[in-house]
């Protein structure tokens, strides 16, 4: 495989999303050894996180009722939005560029990213004992903002939906403990 360039990520290249501390949801976005970028949710939440890297600069993500809305943290115009319901996907807008969709890929924790017919990112989320995780797969060249961009919307929502199935799972574990007691 070619040397990564700055400019562009190619087809079968990973970015990761890393949880740098077991008590915080704090993200490292990499790619390879190269620190791109974090992604960071507020304490006790995950409707709202905020995030950096020098392609995008400083974003905030924020979900609410109507889906969920990326902006630049200085107030400025959104420079993507997420809408749709789970089940059937959603639909990523960018400020310039195309419509990217959003959809559930397999078991588990796995979605893609694309455009069309055409998978553009594989994304894939992972719970541990303390941390979580996302890989991200490039399935098709983009250019390295795109990239970047997509895989922090990505990993938000994909973050989300595990944070959404390990509070669930607490939910019932006490449901059953309490039944049992």
């Amino acid at each position: 495989m070619d040397q990564p360039s700055h400019g562009a990520v190619r087809r079968g290249e990973v970015l990761t999303l890393e949880q740098r501390s077991g008590r915080r949801r704090d993200y490292r976005l990499g790619r390879g050894d190269r620190d791109l970028g974090r992604l960071r949710f507020a304490p006790g939440r995950r409707s709202l996180a905020q995030a950096e890297t020098d392609q995008t600069g400083a974003l905030v993500l924020t979900a609410g009722r109507g889906g969920i809305e990326v902006r630049r943290r200085d107030g400025g115009a959104p420079v993507a939005t997420v809408e749709g319901g789970r089940r059937r996907g959603m639909m990523i807008g960018t400020a310039r560029g195309p419509v990217f969709g959003w959809r559930r890929s397999g078991r588990w924790q796995r979605w893609t990213i694309g455009v069309g017919q055409v998978d553009l990112l594989g994304v894939t989320a992972a719970q541990g004992l303390l941390r979580s995780w996302v890989q991200i797969t490039v399935q098709q060249d983009l250019p390295e903002p795109v990239a970047v961009l997509l895989s922090l919307v990505g990993g938000f929502l994909a973050l989300r939906e595990l944070q959404a199935e390990v509070d669930a799972s607490a939910a019932i574990g006490g449901i059953v403990a309490a039944s049992a007691g």
